[in-house]
């Protein structure tokens, strides 16, 4: 009982104008999802919604990519809601490494890469990041990676968080094979996942994995008790 609903999203990579000031999709967004339940839901108390973000949240001015600080992001969703979970995307910047340490320190923040956290009552895993090479920020040996995503596969969680998700018999699902070859070989899970864009949200695999595909993307989950 204690969260009622899940807000997920990823790859929030734009801008807009708030106030006559430039912000990023992902710092107003909350606003707007407030509104959205103070019509839809108004009994619900806003402290059992939690969210899930699985990376890429920073945008450029003038074209989509480049990386950048998102720390705000973040800290705007944990001001209305009851916490935030979630990956970093390979367009993500957190600061310095002291700021980026303190940042994990905030309450009601959890950052996952390689980790495994259980917050009022529920299970996530999460890795940040995309299989590429390990000099670049938020990019893991392909190996390691996979490594780490069975060690997660095995924990039978409830969410398993990550930024690059597998690849999809249909074509236009575009992703990682062997990220996908993992998860099969695996029980079933829910995994979500950012970095490719899927025109459908919700896909199972054939060994009954749930994919929550949310690139460009905010779905809100009602958690059924």
């Amino acid at each position: 009982d204690e969260v009622k609903y899940l807000i997920l999203a990823s790859d929030l990579q734009g801008t807009t104008i708030d106030g006559g000031e430039t912000k990023l999709l992902g710092e107003v967004l909350p606003d707007y999802l407030e509104l959205l339940f103070e019509t839809a839901f108004p009994d619900v108390d806003l402290q059992k919604v939690g969210v899930i973000l699985c990376g890429d949240l920073y945008a450029n001015l003038d074209k989509r990519g480049g990386r950048g600080d998102v720390k705000q992001v973040w800290r705007n969703f944990n001001q209305l809601f009851g916490f935030v979970v979630g990956v970093a995307g390979n367009h993500d910047d957190f600061g310095n490494p002291i700021e980026f340490e303190a940042f994990k320190l905030e309450k009601d923040i959890y950052f996952l890469d390689q980790q495994i956290k259980k917050i009022k009552g529920i299970s996530f895993g999460g890795i940040s990041g995309i299989i590429g090479r390990p000099s670049k920020p938020f990019r893991n040996e392909e190996e390691r990676h996979l490594k780490e995503l069975k060690k997660l596969l095995l924990k039978e969680l409830d969410f398993i968080l990550l930024h690059e998700g597998p690849n999809h018999l249909d074509p236009e699902m575009h992703g990682s094979n062997v990220i996908r070859e993992v998860i099969e070989q695996s029980k079933p899970s829910v995994i979500c996942f950012g970095h490719n864009h899927w025109e459908p949200t919700l896909v199972n695999l054939k060994n009954e994995s749930q994919l929550i595909a949310l690139d460009g993307k905010c779905v809100v989950m009602e958690v059924m008790h």
